[in-house]
């Protein structure tokens, strides 16, 4: 597993699901999602909003398998990669 926290482009289906993602110039198509968790800021991040996470199963362009933690934030409407699973 790698911890990272690295802003990504998010395109989502017409009901907010995220259907594909840009990360380190790589596309990458959802193809399920795991898991979903709301997130609360914890004590030191009294300043950032709640967000969203979804533990993904996805497919780069190349064909590569990958399961990848990512996270919205709803304040800012911005997703970020937060794990990928190896």
């Amino acid at each position: 597993m790698s911890l990272l926290n690295e802003q990504i482009d998010v395109r989502s289906t017409t009901g907010g699901t995220p259907a594909q993602f840009t990360w380190r110039g790589r596309t990458f198509r959802v193809r399920r999602i795991i898991g979903d968790w709301p997130v609360r800021p914890g004590p030191r991040e009294q300043e950032a909003a709640p967000g969203h996470l979804l533990r993904v199963s996805a497919e780069s362009d190349a064909g590569e398998a990958s399961i990848v933690d990512i996270a919205k934030d709803t304040g800012s409407d911005r997703w970020a990669v937060r794990r990928q699973w190896n």
